[in-house]
């Protein structure tokens, strides 16, 4: 019952405390989740004309939730006081009213005016602009009506034109009483009266009366009288121009009239025709009455509803048979600002960077400004408008929350938006983005600090230039239970309060956008999943200070003055940082292939003898007493037009019929042309005559069909190129005779009498001749074909006149089929083929650029690489204003590896990431400005540093060995990314494939062998194998899990596999090791035993000698004897003692010596080298102790019996788990890494790579793992010698052995003495071959070879002597044991 009610009692406990952590979380909810606040405006004020003294009204009022914000005008920049004024009143909604507007030189209501509203607590936003203008009218016309003498019939045209606000409305009077409309006389809005064709009612006296809400003007009177001289109209007269088109602007969705009036009779009394060309193509109108484009009056041309595609160049071009004229003007069409994209509002975190994308259209380009809770935003370091648009703050602070307003204004007025930033506290999410690191639990905030991270290692600078850093680390020491998944680098200058931050998932960051010269303090803070490093990793750094050179010059302009001269001027740069010596004005023509400069001492100079309707691109660079500075952005100017230098090419004439020539002709030469070709002017006449037409043809064509000739008759032909400037050099004469009969159609046509093809990249021209005149056929049109490879897959119908099409949207370097086929009433005539490949698509041809220069690459990880050039074109500042980037291509060596990659940068260094390891890359860089770009730079080739394998080694197969049955070849290739030079394998292999890795038994591979041998397997068992590869850097994955099964093997096999004859080797061994055991305990007894004996002989002498005068020798003692020069000789401390009194405490401890490890820079102690998967105990588990392969604590050394699941079965095996604990220790043989001798170093490391010989060590233990020895591991350059015990009193080196610092003996070594006693002699070497590892006793070593000898050559009865080299060792080292403690007794029998 008590059990139960306590139960209760625990559940209610347990259910409050949720009821209130979900309270406190709701309320936790309520109060920190972020939300953005509406606040906006209603209705915004507009422009308004009053009239001086009269009322109006400005409207205003804004919107935020159920306060009202507060109103406050502004008016040109300034606050509006309404205080102490009648005259002015701030209504309730916000709106402005006035009572009585003012306007005189003191004080005026005319300006621009502007609503603010404020919220306290959240920010303030600004309404646009309005402007109050008075009304008024200009005291003199632009324009007024000019008196004309016309014929009967002809056109007058009278305008009338003055400034206002608002636009004046003009009245027209003929004869003191106002003119209506009527069939002939034409009113326009704009002020035109245009009187077409001119009746004799019509002459008289004209004026005209302008007036607005101001006043009314009056314009002088002009007459319109009768031209007497009519003889003149039978000679014929040149079309001459009575009104000109004029440059107009308009707004968009307007009505606009070009107004344009010709007079002229030619030889026949026609009136001069009027056409309409824009932009060089005549305008093809419409019948309709409703039609958007469409001639008025006197065929001026008017179009409506405006749009932006209306704009242009148009032409006004009046024809008759004596000849034509042209004249044109430009359209601008003003389009007011419109919002493409408004800003947004943003969440953001302090530190962090934020943009507000603003994009507003318009024409002209609206002028895009920025306002921070009603004040502008003025551009520094940390507030940046980018592309002219878009607003970017860096490193975010508290005070950087508000309003946002983005403004887009031109001279048709100005639109507005509004953005909250809100900051929000690291320790808070984004709502709209995922945290910095994922959130674990509910209780993460009070996580241990022990799951956190700590700093990360050796931050520093890897390269510092004017603009950017480049910045490495290495990953924490602790990395808590979860491995590190982000890095945040934050990074402020110093003194200041603005901090930025950028978050990566690797090693190193690039920092952009620093100032030259200046202090910079950076800290990065590593994550894992519990949160952020304990502790930040801080650097100071300085940026390389910049050359004192002048900045861009200002306001650069380039206006051209005639066809061949453009003046360009700009203003002296804002920052001289001296003074400016001169300025070099860079020009080059749009497309060429060079540069030229000159200099130049003032701010201004004209270009002469420039090519005619030509682009220039200008730029303009200031020097001071440094050199030169940063240069400014380009600017485009185009020389004038002119009329063309150059007569049309091809000119031909074809007789078609006996009425019709068709005249045929190409373009002048491009460079020739002087400007847009408006129409070709043709002249022709009967040869002999002197009288003449002319036609003039659209600028577009390049045919025309001379008709209604005469049969039989030669007449000739010339042609000329028009511009706007007029016509151009005229071709000379050319004849041709029309036929004297007429065609007939009773049969198809013959085949047209030539085909000619000119294929371009995306297109064809097709020219080809009629069929032969004397079959006297009439041709009616022509059926052009084409296709890919086969004719007449498409087909084009054309008349008889075109001889010639252009084949458009083909496919570049295809071939394609032609025909053409004449036709009339009868049917198609026979095909003419012809067979054409398209060129290659080649690019337009831009000014080059100067390649960067200084290319370098610097290798950061084993897949980042840094690079950095220079540019010569920037000067000596370096700094790019302008919008050039630079485009990287790398690719790795040999080619044949891969294909090649890029990269873009905006800045003078890319940080190319992604690579491969241990990979030779090329790197070299281009820049791009506009349609400019410049050849690639000279080449740099580096290689990535090496990482772990990166797959796992292949086609692990088991091979059975034919001569033993209980062994096993295993063979594999090497990984596919093998990420540097292979150093060994691990070959994994059990019994039971459930265990974990780690409990699997492990043998080693030196080198890149790619097999080895398992020998002594169990009979009849089945056995699994993986393998893993390691290089230098570490591990990496495992292979599959391969199975092979022993066969069964019977006895007299198995004793067949030993050596012949006598006792197997196995029991000779085990037979030796216990004489050995034995004979060493025998021998221990006996040295004590005689030790205990000569001490106390020396406690009796000591007394005695303790009553004699201190100044009489003692006698009894000879000089000349000297204690043996032995290594293990220490005064009242004796080796053998120190091992008496260890308790055998070692002897269940498993002492690895096997050599692997894993370098790491900057540390010789690192465990988490190892084998993926393993711990430190799995690692010692598996004979991975410490990295040097050696014990570095007694922590480690004195661990309790470790039971392996599964050793590896032996042909005949003792069981170590049933050996007593305390036992004699076994001395073993162990290979060492020798430090002496390297192949190679590694200048990245500072540690050797790989050692080339063994060392001997003998080493007294007592259980023995297997050892792995997969190719030796660099060792610290840290030495310190080998002594014989726990203190540092020894004195003696043995020979050249190394061992790390960190390993301290705590185990009695016995050594081999090399004649260092007089009482002994020189042991002779062991062995000279590799020593292998052996295990618990029975030894039963494996025959994987693990040591590589230098000449690269085993010997081949190593395999078989292996055993009894061990047993040889076992007798060398006990017998350098016997001969030690012989020296020992003699020296304690002599005293």
């Amino acid at each position: 019952m008590a059990a139960a009610e306590d139960e209760k009692l625990t559940r209610r406990a347990a259910l409050r405390v949720g009821i209130v952590y979900f309270c406190l979380a709701l309320v936790v909810e309520a109060t920190t989740v972020p939300h953005f606040s509406q606040f906006f405006f209603t209705v915004e004020p507009r422009d308004v004309v009053v009239k001086k003294g009269a009322k109006t009204l400005l409207n205003c009022s804004a919107y935020h939730g159920d306060m009202s914000p507060a109103i406050r005008w502004i008016k040109d920049g300034q606050n509006l006081n309404l205080a102490n004024t009648n005259r002015r009143t701030l209504l309730e909604n916000g709106s402005l009213f006035f009572e009585e507007v003012l306007h005189s030189k003191s004080n005026t209501d005319r300006g621009l005016y502007q609503c603010e509203a404020s919220v306290s607590g959240l920010g303030t936003i600004i309404s646009r602009k309005a402007r109050i203008d008075i009304a008024h009218i200009a005291k003199h016309f632009d324009a007024e009506p000019i008196a004309q003498i016309v014929y009967l019939h002809d056109t007058a045209v009278f305008s009338c034109r003055i400034n206002g606000i608002s636009r004046p409305r003009v009245r027209w009077f003929k004869d003191r009483k106002e003119v209506k409309k009527s069939n002939n006389i034409f009113i326009y809005d704009d002020g035109y009266l245009e009187i077409h064709p001119v009746q004799f009612t019509d002459f008289g006296t004209y004026m005209c009366e302008a007036s607005n809400a101001d006043r009314s003007r009056t314009s002088r009177v002009v007459s319109l009288r009768q031209n007497p001289k009519t003889d003149e109209i039978t000679k014929g007269v040149a079309p001459y121009f009575i009104e000109r088109p004029k440059n107009t602007k308009a707004v968009v969705g307007s009505t606009v009239v070009l107004h344009c009036g010709a007079n002229g009779h030619d030889s026949q009394g026609k009136r001069p025709g009027i056409q309409w060309l824009k932009d060089g193509s005549r305008i093809q109108f419409k019948s309709s009455k409703n039609a958007r484009i469409q001639t008025v009056g006197s065929l001026s041309l008017r179009i409506m509803m405006l749009t932006k595609a209306d704009a242009g160049v148009y032409t006004c071009r009046a024809v008759n048979l004596e000849d034509s004229v042209d004249s044109d003007a430009s359209l601008t069409v003003l389009v007011p600002p419109k919002f493409e994209k408004r800003p947004a509002n943003v969440f953001a975190h302090t530190n962090s960077d934020v943009m507000f994308e603003c994009d507003v259209s318009g024409h002209p380009p609206p002028i895009i400004s920025w306002f921070k809770n009603g004040d502008v935003v003025i551009p520094s370091d940390y507030f940046q408008i980018t592309d002219g648009k878009n607003l970017k703050i860096l490193g975010l602070v508290n005070s950087d929350e508000g309003i946002y307003q983005c403004f887009g204004s031109n001279e048709l007025g100005n639109v507005q938006a509004s953005a909250q930033l809100v900051i929000l506290q690291p320790d808070i999410p984004l709502p709209t983005t995922p945290s910095l690191y994922p959130l674990v639990h509910p209780g993460a905030m009070f996580t241990d600090s022990k799951n956190l991270p700590s700093m990360p290692n050796n931050l520093r600078a890897v390269l510092v230039s004017t603009r950017f850093v480049t910045l490495s680390w290495q990953t924490p020491d602790h990395t808590g239970p979860s491995g590190i998944i982000a890095y945040s680098v934050f990074w402020r200058e110093r003194d200041s309060e603005r901090e930025r931050v950028t978050n990566t998932t690797t090693t190193e960051a690039n920092i952009q956008h620093l100032k030259s010269d200046t202090e910079y303090v950076f800290h990065v803070r590593a994550y894992n999943r519990f949160g952020p490093s304990t502790k930040d990793a801080t650097l100071t750094v300085t940026t390389d200070q910049e050359v004192h050179v002048p900045s861009p010059p200002v306001n650069l302009r380039a206006v051209p003055v005639s066809p061949t001269a453009i003046k360009v001027t700009w203003d002296a740069p804002q920052h001289k940082k001296g003074y400016i010596t001169h300025y070099v004005l860079i020009y080059y023509e749009v497309g060429s292939t060079n540069e030229d400069e000159i200099t130049v001492q003032g701010t201004g100079f004209t270009l002469q003898n420039l090519k005619i309707f030509r682009e220039y691109s200008f730029r303009v660079v200031a020097h001071n007493q440094n050199g030169p500075g940063m240069s400014t952005e380009e600017f485009v100017a185009q020389t004038f037009s002119s009329t063309p230098s150059a007569t049309p090419q091809n000119f031909t004439l074809e007789v078609s019929s006996a009425t019709r020539i068709i005249v045929r002709w190409e373009p002048p030469p491009l460079d020739k042309q002087n400007g847009i070709i408006t129409g070709y002017k043709i002249r022709y006449k009967k040869s002999g005559t002197k009288q003449g037409k002319t036609v003039t043809t659209d600028g577009n064509r390049n045919n025309y069909a001379l008709t209604d000739l005469r049969k039989g008759t030669e007449y000739q032909v010339r042609i000329s190129a028009l511009t706007v400037n007029g016509s151009g050099i005229t071709t000379p004469w050319q004849s041709a005779s029309t036929y004297r009969d007429n065609l007939y159609e009773h049969n198809v046509p013959p085949a047209p009498a030539r085909l000619q093809v000119k294929p371009k990249a995306n297109s064809i021209v097709v020219n080809w001749a009629p069929p032969p005149t004397d079959a006297k056929i009439l041709v009616r049109g022509y059926v052009l074909g084409y296709g890919r490879g086969i004719p007449d897959v498409y087909q084009t119908t054309l008349d008889a006149n075109t001889h010639d099409y252009t084949i458009q949207n083909l496919q570049p370097a295809s071939e394609y089929v032609i025909s053409i086929r004449a036709f009339n009433n009868a049917g198609q005539g026979r095909v003419k083929l012809e067979t054409v490949t398209t060129s290659e698509e080649t690019k337009e041809p831009a000014t080059p650029m100067m390649p960067p220069i200084g290319l370098k690459a610097i290798v950061l990880s084993p897949s980042t690489i840094v690079l950095t050039w220079a540019d010569n074109s920037l000067g000596k500042s370096q700094k790019i204003n302008d919008n050039r980037y630079y485009t990287v291509r790398y690719t790795p060596l040999p080619t044949n590896r891969g294909r090649a990659r890029f990269v873009n940068s905006t800045d003078l260094n890319a940080h190319v990431d992604g690579l491969k390891p241990n990979t030779q890359y090329e790197f070299v860089v281009m820049v791009i400005k506009g349609r400019r770009e410049s050849t690639w730079s000279m080449s740099v080739i580096n290689t990535t540093q090496e990482s772990a394998p990166g797959s796992e080694p292949r086609d692990l197969t088991p091979v059975p060995m034919e001569k033993n049955p209980l062994a096993v070849t295993l063979n594999w290739q090497p990984p596919q990314r093998p990420n540097g030079l292979i150093t060994g394998y691990l070959i994994f292999y059990t019994t039971d494939s459930k265990q974990e890795d780690r409990d699997w038994v492990v043998e080693g591979v030196v080198g890149d062998h790619l097999s080895t041998v398992i020998s002594d397997l169990t009979p009849d068992t089945t056995y699994f194998f993986k393998v893993q590869a390691r290089n230098r850097k570490g591990y990496g994955p495992m292979s599959k899990t391969v199975i092979y099964k022993t066969p069964k093997v019977t006895k007299s096999a198995s004793t067949e596999s030993s050596a012949p004859g006598g006792l197997s080797m196995n029991v000779i061994i085990i037979i030796a090791a216990v004489g050995v055991g034995v004979t060493f305990l025998i021998v221990i007894v006996a040295v004590i035993a005689i030790i205990l004996v000569c001490r106390r002989r020396d406690a009796q002498r000591q007394a005695a000698l303790s009553y004699k005068s201190p100044n009489k020798p003692v006698k009894g003692i000879q000089k000349d004897v000297k204690p043996p020069d032995l290594w293990i000789h220490q005064p009242n401390n004796l080796e053998l003692d120190k091992m008496s009194k260890s308790h055998r405490s070692e002897s269940n401890m498993s002492v690895a010596t096997s050599t692997m490890r894993r370098s790491s820079q900057g540390s010789s102690d690192r465990l988490d080298d190892l084998p993926p998967g393993m711990d430190a105990l799995d690692k010692r588990r598996n004979s991975f102790v410490g990295e040097s392969g050696y014990p570095s604590s007694g922590e480690e050394r004195y661990q309790a019996p470790q039971h392996r699941s599964i050793i590896r079965p032996k042909p005949i095996t003792i069981p170590v788990d049933a050996q007593p604990v305390h036992r004699e220790p076994v001395a073993t043989v162990t290979a060492l890494p020798n430090g002496h001798i390297m192949q190679m170093i590694d200048p990245r490391d500072g540690l050797p790579m790989r050692p080339v010989y063994p060392r001997t060590q003998y080493n007294t233990q007592y259980t023995s793992t297997p050892r792995v020895n997969a190719g030796d591991i660099p060792q610290s350059s840290s030495t310190k010698r080998l002594h014989s015990s726990d203190d540092d009193e020894g004195n003696c080196s043995y020979g050249h052995d190394v061992m790390e610092d960190s390993y301290t003996s705590r185990i009695g070594y016995v050594k081999p003495q090399q004649n260092l006693s007089p009482y002994k002699k020189p042991t002779p070497p062991v062995s000279s071959g590799p020593i292998k590892p052996r295990t618990a006793v029975p030894v039963v070593t494996s025959k994987a070879p693990d040591v590589t000898l230098k000449s690269g050559k085993e010997d081949p009865g190593l395999e078989k002597s292996l055993s009894t080299e061990e047993l040889t060792a076992e007798m060398a080292n006990l017998e350098g044991l016997m001969k030690d403690l012989n020296a020992i007794t003699q020296q304690e029998f002599e005293c």
